[in-house]
């Protein structure tokens, strides 16, 4: 309990000190605030979140490569999309923290995500169309959307099968990944404050789990929500479990200030 009383310390500190009011811009959600339609907004987010591997500034610089030729409307972009074109302007690295994901792995990735609007229409109808198992929950509809991107035929110009990389990059809970990026896509669009835009009200913030990254593992151990040595899947819904006893409506609130808490305690400025 003293974990959880500290956190809702700095949470409320946090908010005093309107810490959270300039985040996103050295965030990657930053370049879907840079749209007003929602489809342009989605996709945006789904792509700057598959994409948000490694340290921050290395992210927002490999994203601004992206979305630099997607243009005004990501999600036209990815409706017409052409990876002939795309591989051209890609070619060689993208430059992704210490993983070096190539041209081919973004635009296999970005290939496979015009199949998928093309057959459903938005990500979010994928989202709903799988949203029916209660019991699922976000495990269910993100392993249903991830599986189906992953099954899909890609050009032999793409190399005919999506590459280790960027399978990787698209791994569901059925893998026991923790799916930190996806879980950030879902807050962002289901949640509603100075950050998360809230066009996703089905979905239900207490549905939500902790996008858990190692800052945010390094947070939560400090303050024993959990006990979990591994990153995976079930430590993600332990943690936000834990969180519940905070706010059983909206757990996620705190992935933030766990985020900030996990770069202090790196930096060896908080005990």
């Amino acid at each position: 309990m003293e974990g959880l009383k500290r956190l809702q310390q700095i949470f409320e500190f946090n908010q005093a000190n309107n810490l959270l009011k300039d985040f996103y811009l050295s965030d990657p959600i930053w370049f879907p605030k840079r749209f007003k339609k929602k489809q342009d907004v989605e996709t945006a987010a789904f792509i700057a979140a598959t994409f948000a591997i490694g340290p921050r500034y290395a992210i927002i610089r490999s994203l601004e490569k992206i979305f630099a030729e997607l243009g005004e409307s990501p999600y036209d972009a990815i409706m017409n999309f052409s990876h002939s074109r795309m591989l051209k302007s890609m070619n060689g690295h993208i430059q992704f923290a210490y993983k070096n994901i190539t041209g081919k792995d973004v635009v296999q990735i970005l290939f496979t995500l015009k199949l998928l609007v093309n057959s459903h229409g938005t990500i979010e109808d994928v989202l709903k169309l799988n949203a029916d198992d209660k019991e699922g929950g976000v495990y269910y509809i993100l392993t249903a959307l991830l599986e189906e991107m992953k099954s899909y035929r890609i050009p032999s110009s793409l190399g005919g099968e999506l590459s280790p990389r960027a399978r990787a990059l698209l791994a569901s809970p059925k893998q026991r990944s923790a799916c930190k990026r996806m879980n950030m896509f879902l807050r962002w669009m289901t949640r509603r404050d100075e950050i998360d835009f809230g066009f996703y009200d089905w979905l239900g913030t207490d549905k939500l789990v902790i996008p858990l990254d190692v800052n945010v593992s390094r947070a939560a151990r400090k303050l024993k929500l959990t006990k979990r040595k591994t990153d995976n899947w079930k430590t993600a819904v332990e943690i936000t479990e834990k969180l519940k006893c905070l706010d059983p409506i909206d757990p996620v609130k705190y992935d933030v200030p766990l985020f900030l808490y996990g770069i202090e305690l790196r930096k060896g400025k908080k005990e």
